[in-house]
């Protein structure tokens, strides 16, 4: 496998944050509607987690995800 470059790496980090922030946002969002602390740190917390997941695996992360049937993937 060839190695990537700087342009993919930043483009697999920027769509894992986006897509973590989607995913913990709207997860959170269901169970502390009336505080905005949880929402927004669960949220950054997530959206880390899916950024170095897609920066470490890639491809394979997203077909990871996609077995779980989220609709956006």
């Amino acid at each position: 496998m060839a190695s990537s470059d700087k342009t993919e790496k930043a483009v697999r980090f920027g769509c894992g944050f986006v897509a973590g922030l989607a995913v913990g946002g709207l997860s959170t969002a269901y169970a502390f509607y009336d505080s905005g602390f949880p929402i927004v740190a669960v949220s950054i917390g997530v959206a880390l987690v899916f950024a170095f997941a897609a920066l470490r695996f890639g491809d394979s992360f997203w077909r990871w995800l996609s077995r779980f049937s989220i609709w956006w993937v």
